[in-house]
């Protein structure tokens, strides 16, 4: 599902969502992780709170994708994560 030629990957919906759905929690694992370094309690908590329901939307995104007629590698959706973690160009 991947082009050789380095352009986006080709996913379904469901693997696209994924996709959003774990770039944002990885996001959200960094964020969690700088806040508990400075001892930044209030953002941490709020973070937190925004992790917990991400992790739910991974998990129902996950469940969506098993129901695809199309099966998709985990190096597509990782591809995808990767380029949706690049600032824009």
């Amino acid at each position: 599902m991947t082009s050789d030629d380095g352009a986006e990957p080709d996913l379904t919906p469901a693997a696209r969502r994924l996709a959003d759905c774990y770039q944002r929690l990885l996001e959200l694992v960094e964020r969690c992780s700088r806040s508990m370094e400075v001892g930044d309690w209030v953002i941490l908590a709020d973070e937190a709170g925004d992790l917990s329901v991400t992790a739910d939307e991974v998990a129902s995104a996950a469940e969506a994708l098993t129901r695809d007629e199309v099966p998709t590698r985990p190096v597509d959706v990782l591809a995808m994560v990767e380029r949706l973690s690049r600032p824009p160009e």
